[in-house]
C-alpha cells in the first residue's frame, strides 16, 4: 500500500474484498477470452450477465 503523508488509499474492508472479487472474475472469466473479445470486437452477453449477478452492473 501506498503510504504519503495525509493521504490515506485503505478504502476499507468492504472495497478490499470487491476489488478482490473483480480481479478474479478478471482473471477466470474475461481473460481466457481477451483474444475472441478483441477479434469480435464484442463482449459476451453471458459475461455481462455474469458480471450482473456479481452486482457490477449497477454500483453506485
Amino acid at each position: 500500500m501506498l503510504h504519503l503523508p495525509g493521504l490515506t488509499f485503505d478504502h476499507g474492508e468492504d472495497i478490499a474484498a470487491l476489488r478482490e472479487a473483480v480481479q478474479q472474475f478478471a482473471a477466470s472469466e474475461i481473460a481466457p477470452r481477451a483474444a475472441e473479445i478483441d477479434r469480435t470486437d464484442q463482449f459476451p452477453m453471458d459475461l455481462w450477465k455474469k458480471m450482473g449477478e456479481l452486482g457490477l452492473l449497477g454500483i453506485t
